[in-house]
C-alpha cells in the first residue's frame, strides 16, 4: 500500500512539474508578443516642402529656406532695373547735362526726363527761334535755353544749390575752382558782359563745342552756364540769337 501511495504521489508531482513549464513558456511568449506590439514606431523627419514655379517650359523648384529675406522690391521693365530720372535740386551738372536733362533734347523729351513739365518763361526775352523754359518753383534759379526747338544751354543762378560732379557751385571760390580743374580752366572774360569769368574747356575733341562758363564776382562763382556753341556764348541770352 505504501508503495502504491508513493507511486501516485510521484505521478502527481511529475504532472505538476510538466504543467508549470508549459505555463511558464506560454507566459514568456505572451510577454514577448506584448513587447513587440508596444515598441515605439521610428520617427521619420519630413523633407522640406518645395514650391513649384512654372518658368516657360521648365519647372523650377524653390525651397522656402532659400528664399531671400527682407529683399527690397524694385520696379523693372523687361527685367532691367529702371533708374530714377526725376530732376531735383540734388541733380549734378556735367558738360552736357543737368541731371537727366541733356543738351540736344526737345522740350517734351526734357520734361519727360525731368519728371515735371518745363514751361515757357515769359519773364525772359525771346525771339522767333529762341526762348527759355523752367521747372518753376521746383527748381528755382535754373533756366533752359531752347534754340530751334532743342535745349542748347542751361543757366544756374541764385538761389540754386545745384553743383557740378566735382562739387563746384555758386559760392565756390575762384581759387578752389582752379584747383578742382587744374588742366581745364581758362580765363574767359569775354563770356560775360562785364567783369571776370572762367571757362571749363574740355580736352576731348569730341566735346570741343561745349563749355561751362563761371562768372566770378568778389572772388567766387556768382552764376554759371553750360551748353553748346554758339548758344553758350551769347552774352545776352536769346537777345543775341
Amino acid at each position: 500500500m505504501r508503495k502504491l501511495v508513493l507511486l501516485v504521489a510521484g505521478l502527481v508531482l511529475t504532472a505538476v512539474a510538466c504543467g508549470g513549464d508549459d505555463q511558464s513558456e506560454e507566459t514568456t511568449t505572451t510577454s514577448r508578443r506584448t513587447t513587440a506590439t508596444t515598441r515605439a514606431a521610428p520617427v521619420v523627419e519630413s523633407e522640406p516642402t518645395t514650391t513649384a514655379i512654372p518658368f516657360e517650359d521648365e519647372v523650377v523648384e524653390i525651397s522656402p529656406t532659400t528664399l531671400p529675406e527682407d529683399e527690397e522690391s524694385v520696379t523693372t521693365t523687361g527685367g532691367a532695373m529702371q533708374e530714377e530720372t526725376v530732376l531735383t535740386i540734388d541733380a549734378v551738372v556735367t558738360l552736357r547735362a543737368l541731371g537727366p536733362v541733356r543738351i540736344g533734347m526737345t522740350v517734351d523729351e526734357a520734361s519727360a526726363a525731368a519728371g515735371a513739365p518745363l514751361r515757357k518763361d515769359f519773364g525772359r526775352q525771346s525771339t522767333g527761334s529762341c526762348h527759355y523754359v523752367t521747372a518753376g518753383e521746383a527748381l528755382r534759379g535754373v533756366a533752359f535755353m531752347v534754340v530751334d526747338g532743342l535745349i542748347a544751354r542751361i543757366e544756374v543762378d541764385r538761389p540754386s544749390p545745384v553743383g557740378t560732379r566735382s562739387g563746384v557751385r555758386i559760392g565756390t571760390s575762384a581759387s578752389d575752382l582752379r584747383s578742382v580743374y587744374p588742366d581745364n580752366i581758362q580765363r574767359a572774360n569775354d563770356a560775360v558782359a562785364g567783369g571776370e569769368a572762367l571757362a571749363f574747356v574740355p580736352n576731348d575733341e569730341f566735346d570741343a563745342n561745349y563749355r561751362i562758363y563761371f562768372e566770378i564776382v568778389d572772388g567766387a562763382v556768382a552764376r554759371y552756364r553750360l551748353g553748346i556753341k554758339p548758344a553758350v556764348d551769347f552774352l545776352n541770352g536769346c537777345a543775341e540769337e
